[in-house]
């Protein structure tokens, strides 16, 4: 439930973020968004005191508070006439003198309406009262994502990939409704028994509208989760390219127990997120993660939009496929869906297999296959593996990345090519994996 704030940009906090239908925050006709409470009585709104369990107002009685974000808090509620617990959500308190942040809140509630599906949350009522605005939703009984991952680390891979798979249905149905989430983590969702619900969308956006409600040249959502196009400035704006990200980054967390970038720092999480160095390999975190999870969730956080899943439906298809070979034990060893590939160092005749969906190659001692040579970058050239292609995408090397003679930034490699990093030729052997 807990609300995310704006960060300042880290590449340039100053400078206004570019116009255009993707730059803004949801539901352009509800900046200016009117109360009906007196202005003479706002002091006292603001003054309210910091806990109104016990108040009774309308047709609800609030009975514990079990949330508290920086736009609000979340009551275990009473619903009167319809004898029903709910969950309310109240905006009060200084908050109310904001039209951006009361602006923000009745969106979210409207958008959370306007989307039915049973792994999101419902939403039942929106009003105001003598405390503040508010509205009512589904009480959702359960824990976090993350609290239940905390606890239960490491989690069986096959209920991994059945949660993810029903959070996946959720955000392509939300897609479908133009809502793109923006905050996507596993404190926004909640698990109720084998249901997650999908929860929070204070930040949502709607494709095609815009609105003034996000600050220019500052950055909303959580930096471990949210997307490298989202975390600075990038020309590609965005849309459910970025919510697969985050679908991908709870993914590694349900798996590995830890997010794909963290830091000390919001500010050093998003630089990470930025860079283009690939996160750790999963195996590397927990050596049974069969490489074909490791293949969809790495797809899912490609630093290009263009290389993740094209919807959140196909990653849902993917996750339902891999589920169904787990349960029915017919997942296989390691490499056996992935193409293999070796390459041979052209000036000693070496062979190096390389066996994991992305390969980071330079010379910094993180990288997968090191180089060690003054003309080849930390961070020269990353190799994708996929099931039915390879491909190398040079990451801005000083000295360039060769197939053929050819000096590329991405291009799909085949068996037989020549692969030359920086002076450093490899020979190209692409075999299909054994199934």
């Amino acid at each position: 439930m807990a609300e995310s704030s704006p960060l300042p940009n880290p590449r340039n906090a100053s400078a206004p973020r570019a116009g255009g239908p993707h730059a803004d925050t949801l539901a352009a006709n509800e900046q200016r968004v009117e109360t009906d409470v007196p202005t003479a009585a706002l002091p006292a709104l603001v003054a309210a005191p910091l806990s109104l369990v016990g108040k009774t107002f309308g047709d609800f009685e609030l009975l514990a508070e079990i949330g508290r974000g920086g736009m609000g808090v979340v009551f275990k509620a009473r619903q009167i006439s319809l004898e029903r617990t709910v969950a309310l959500k109240m905006l009060i308190g200084e908050h109310l003198l904001d039209p951006a942040r009361l602006a923000r809140f009745v969106s979210e509630a409207r958008t959370i309406a306007g989307l039915d599906h049973p792994h999101i949350v419902h939403v039942y009522q929106i009003g105001q009262c003598e405390f503040g605005h508010f509205f009512a939703m589904e009480f959702v009984k359960g824990r976090t994502l993350e609290a239940v991952v905390r606890e239960k680390h490491p989690v069986p891979l096959a209920w991994a990939a059945s949660i993810m798979t029903k959070v996946g249905e959720a955000i392509q149905h939300a897609h479908s409704k133009g809502v793109i989430h923006r905050d996507l983590k596993p404190a926004n969702i909640i698990i109720d028994g084998r249901r997650p619900v999908v929860m929070d969308f204070g930040i949502a956006k709607y494709l095609g509208k815009s609105s003034s409600l996000t600050q220019q040249g500052t950055i909303v959502g959580t930096p471990a989760f949210m997307a490298p196009e989202q975390a600075g400035e990038d020309l590609v704006p965005v849309g459910p390219h970025s919510d697969i990200y985050s679908l991908g980054a709870i993914l590694y967390m349900i798996v590995t127990g830890i997010p794909p970038y963290d830091g000390p720092t919001p500010l050093s999480t998003i630089l990470k997120v930025l860079e283009p160095t690939p996160p750790a390999p999963l195996r590397d975190l927990r050596p049974d993660v069969p490489d074909e999870l490791e293949r969809i969730i790495m797809k899912c956080l490609a630093k290009r939009p263009a290389d993740r899943f094209p919807s959140a439906g196909d990653l849902v298809e993917e996750l339902r496929r891999f589920g169904a070979a787990k349960t029915t034990k017919r997942i296989s060893a390691p490499s056996s869906r992935l193409l293999r590939v070796v390459l041979t160092v052209e000036a000693t005749g070496k062979k190096v297999r390389l066996h994991k969906p992305i390969t980071l190659v330079g010379r910094a001692p993180e990288c997968t296959l090191l180089v060690r040579a003054s003309d080849v970058s930390k961070h020269h050239c990353q190799i994708l593996i996929d099931t039915d292609k390879v491909v190398v995408e040079d990451l801005q090397s000083a000295n360039g990345t060769y197939v053929n003679g050819k000096q590329v930034k991405k291009a799909r490699l085949h068996d037989g090519d020549e692969l030359r990093i920086a002076d450093h030729a490899f020979g190209v052997r692409i075999e299909e994996g054994e199934g």
